[in-house]
């Protein structure tokens, strides 16, 4: 399983393009690091060796790349700081001043500051007309889906399971059951709407007495874990995102590795077991989130 994150979309009025022209697309935005005073940059990296995009089953492949140099605001307000009362002495700056100050430190600071990359997988499903992408964080994948729409020059995507809070389904989950095929996990966070206070909860048997007196009390669930088929254990938030995503021992043996010594070989085999557990498991959590009432 490629993805520990999962953050479902599906897609509007986009043709499939042919792995050929699809990587054409990507070279245009190809990653490349940060210049010397370059905050950060961001493009598309091999998938495998030097391939772009990697196709299975009518679904494409991606790596998206993002490489910042970041210096501590208190390192830059000090070296600001600094240079300012070089040059004006004890006249108190203006607030211009001080603004141009901290972003010529932060042009100065940049060269030294050590560049961090991080990667996320993308999927596109365009035979279904689906997109996933391996991060729950919302800043993360809005940078995605705005590079994705540079890139192909057509990307408008909504979330898979609403742009609602889900929430008040969740408790209904925890309080009643959960749809049929999930089981709950042993973790939840609870949230009180009135006054922002949370409750976490690990490694407990759900459901517990107690946890269910707080939802009784007016608490509602944030977060979920849950057991699907027994192939998949993953939080889901209320926001639909889901996070914590680990294979269980019956996907992992549904997974053959033998024989799979080349990279680009293993990575297909992968990305196909992948795609079809989002695919399906898409599918089933789309349903039982579009019916309040769906409980086992």
């Amino acid at each position: 399983m490629l993805f520990s994150q999962i953050a479902a979309f599906d897609l509007a009025d986009w043709s499939e393009p042919s792995l050929e022209t699809l990587s054409e697309q990507l070279a245009e935005k190809r990653f490349a690091p940060t210049l010397s005073q370059q905050v950060e940059s961001m493009g598309w990296a091999p998938v495998v060796d030097q391939m772009l995009a990697l196709e299975t089953d009518g679904a494409f492949g991606l790596l998206f790349r993002r490489e910042e140099r970041a210096v501590p605001p208190r390192v830059v307000q000090d070296h600001a700081a600094k240079k300012l009362a070089e040059e004006a002495g004890e006249r108190e700056p203006s607030r211009d001043e001080l603004r141009q100050a901290r972003e010529n430190a932060l042009l100065e600071l940049l060269p030294q500051a050590f560049p961090r990359q991080a990667e996320t997988r993308v999927i596109i499903d365009a035979r279904n007309k689906q997109a996933w992408l391996a991060n729950a964080g919302e800043k993360r994948n809005s940078q995605i889906n705005s590079l994705l729409r540079e890139t192909l020059g057509q990307w408008r995507v909504t979330p898979a399971f609403g742009s609602e809070e889900h929430g008040s389904r969740l408790s209904r989950w925890l309080l009643e059951g959960p749809p049929s095929g999930f089981e709950l996990g042993d973790s939840a966070k609870l949230l009180e709407p009135r006054d922002g206070g949370s409750i976490t909860v690990t490694r407990l048997g759900l459901p517990d007495e107690n946890v269910l007196a707080h939802l009784r009390d007016g608490m509602t669930v944030e977060q979920l874990e849950l057991v699907w088929r027994d192939r998949l254990r993953f939080t889901i938030r209320a926001d639909g995102a889901l996070t914590k995503v680990k294979a269980l021992d019956t996907l992992d043996d549904e997974f053959d590795d033998d024989g799979l010594d080349d990279p680009a070989t293993r990575l297909e085999a992968e990305q196909r077991l992948t795609l079809d557990v989002l695919r399906e498991l898409t599918r089933v959590l789309h349903e039982a989130l579009a019916r309040p009432d769906a409980a086992g």
